[in-house]
């Protein structure tokens, strides 16, 4: 502060202020933006999933509060649950609370991020980084896809060492099914029995 002019401090403090306080920058747009608060007016059910169906996983106190992150397209609203989780990616980070529940808002929700939910009941491969699929499960056959990093897909079945994924269960649909290596991927959900591969 002393390098400061004393003339100059009134209007060194007002900059300081807008620039803490999120004020429009320069070029127009937010300098930060608010974050979007959930407060619970009843007891809220918080699911590890955004489904009706999956088991509570949770609850929000009459006047508990979260900062909600995320929304799917259908309304359920995602939290970071403050916990560890080496082996999430993803959706799979958040948890959830119904739409249309006894909670008030604070925020502007349309400034949330989008993101696709996993449903209750499915397991899924998660993956950190780019997943080579293949035609079988064997590291020698050709590629015929990739699913991409941070993203999942519903696992059909699975032989040792391997899951055969579906990604038009997840957020990357348009990746092609295969043979996905189980080093190269992390598992949410139970896993169906081990079968013998099937032919493609």
């Amino acid at each position: 502060m002393s390098s400061v002019p004393a003339l100059l401090l009134p209007l060194f403090l007002l900059l300081q202020c807008a620039i803490g306080s999120g004020m429009p920058n320069a070029g127009g747009g937010p300098a930060s933006s608010q974050p979007v608060v959930l407060v619970a007016v009843d007891s809220l059910t918080i699911r590890a999933r955004p489904d009706a169906n999956d088991p509570r996983w949770a609850a929000l106190a009459p006047g508990d509060s979260v900062e909600v992150t995320a929304v799917t397209r259908d309304g359920w609203l995602g939290f970071d649950p403050g916990v560890a989780q080496a082996g999430n990616s993803g959706s799979f980070r958040y948890r959830w609370i119904e739409p249309g529940g006894a909670y008030h808002v604070r925020g502007v929700l349309p400034a949330l991020e989008v993101v696709w939910g996993p449903a209750s009941g499915v397991a899924y491969a998660m993956t950190f980084n780019p997943v080579p699929i293949h035609p079988e499960p064997d590291s020698l056959s050709k590629v015929v896809d990739t699913l991409p990093g941070n993203s999942a897909a519903a696992i059909d079945s699975m032989v040792p060492g391997w899951y055969r994924v579906d990604p038009a269960q997840g957020p990357s649909s348009g990746t092609a099914p295969g043979w996905a290596n189980a080093d190269d991927v992390s598992i949410s959900g139970d896993m169906p029995q081990e079968t013998a591969p099937e032919g493609d």
